[in-house]
């Protein structure tokens, strides 16, 4: 059977994301600029200090509904600029995926990043940077830079990649996710009743289970590590490879002389930008992160040789505003389970049962005594609460909606 895209964009999502909260947090606030030469270089600054250089290879640029893929290099960048791309078309090809192979593709709100998803399972680059070229076109950038190793897996930090990669695409098989996550990752795991996995930290643990279509129906934090985990986590890691292993950035080679110049400065705020680039069908961009549902669908201009703009980063987003996370360790155990679209989180009723059932003296009467009074002071709790959350939810104003933060805008979405 053959590989499809949506398996790679499962393979991929959990550790994209979790790298992708990592790369936010170093370049928060700076500006960036990209040197398309035959020595490729992206750079991030503020206020005129380095906040990191790193290697970029240029995947595809989306330009008026339209994905089209590096490796047709209509602008002819230097082979280094480009180089990364053709793997991502030879293991295509190899796997029969045909979004890799097929050089220009109509584009729907999430294919951009479904495609970035899949080029970092095939290539091992798992950083990305959405360039904003202005005018509408977005060039997506893969990313090297020793600063963009990640650290060990920390419980909080993984359950929160897994609660926000969950959020950001479609993942038709959370299972097979968590399963390429935790490989790359090299996390010992723990086989629980009802095949649920528990993942093992040295700063505690994180129980997940499943539902039979696979899909995460609960997660249950534990920290600090302690009892029957701890000793679950000291066996299962001796002899354990390093998680540094799949994330390491890879070394590039030596740079050729320079060819062809395309270098930009753009930013996360979305003002139009010129990017240098020679055009022979269609402009080739370098935008920064403008979300698709505020971008205007503008006509691409082609750009001219040399020309330079720069905008600044936003500041990353609190965890509550990049996505629904599960909560971490602050008490020794934590629930963070998905709820159903529109599934209640326990009635008013039934606190109320509980909280009389707490309050029963010793010598009350049975329940088969006092169950006919019960249900008729049930029903009465119920017909006034439920009139009280009725006027509760008329007064209450409308919530003004959350502007999308770092996070959001450092994945193209």
């Amino acid at each position: 059977m053959s590989t499809t895209l949506q398996d790679l964009v499962n393979s991929a999502v959990f550790l994209s994301t979790e790298m992708q909260s990592h790369f936010g947090s170093l370049i928060a606030e700076a500006t960036w600029e990209v040197d398309f030469t035959a020595d490729p270089q992206l750079t991030f600054s503020s206020d005129g200090t380095l906040v990191l250089r790193g290697r970029p290879h240029l995947l595809g640029s989306e330009s008026q509904g339209t994905w089209l893929w590096g490796w047709e290099n209509i602008n002819d960048f230097p082979e280094p600029v480009v180089d990364l791309s053709h793997q991502v078309r030879r293991f295509g090809a190899g796997e029969g995926v045909a979004e890799l192979t097929t050089a220009e593709l109509e584009l729907d709100d999430e294919l951009a990043l479904r495609l970035t998803l899949a080029a970092k399972a095939a290539t091992g680059k798992w950083a990305h940077y959405p360039a904003a070229a202005g005018a509408g076109t977005t060039v997506w950038l893969l990313v090297d830079a020793p600063e963009l190793a990640l650290p060990a897996p920390q419980v909080k930090t993984t359950v929160r990649a897994l609660m926000q990669g969950l959020t950001l695409t479609t993942v038709d098989d959370h299972r097979a996710a968590l399963e390429a996550y935790v490989a790359r990752r090299a996390i010992p795991t723990a086989v629980l009743p009802e095949d649920g996995i528990r993942l093992l930290f040295a700063d505690g643990s994180a129980d997940l289970s499943f539902d039979e279509q696979r899909r995460i129906s609960n997660c249950e934090v534990q920290a600090p590590l302690e009892g029957e985990a701890a000793e679950q986590f000291v066996q299962a890691s001796a002899g354990a490879p390093s998680p540094e292993a799949a994330t390491t950035p890879a070394r590039t080679a030596a740079p050729e002389p320079a060819a062809t110049t395309a270098t930009g400065t753009a930013a996360a705020d979305q003002e139009p930008i010129q990017a240098a680039a020679r055009v022979e069908e269609r402009p080739t961009p370098v935008r920064g992160q403008e979300s698709r549902a505020e971008a205007a669908p503008e006509t691409a201009e082609p750009m001219e040789p040399a020309a330079t703009a720069s905008a600044s980063t936003p500041t990353p987003a609190s965890a509550s505003d990049e996505a629904p996370a599960a909560a971490p360790g602050e008490t020794p155990a934590e629930t963070a389970q998905p709820a159903e679209p529109g599934s209640p989180a326990g009635s008013p009723a039934e606190a109320a049962a509980a909280a009389r059932e707490e309050e029963r003296p010793a010598d009350a009467a049975s329940p088969e005594e006092s169950r006919a009074a019960a249900e008729d002071e049930t029903a009465e709790d119920e017909t006034a609460e439920d009139e009280t959350a009725e006027d509760e939810a008329a007064e209450q104003p409308e919530q003004p909606k959350k502007k999308k933060g770092l996070f959001s805008k450092l994945f193209g979405r």
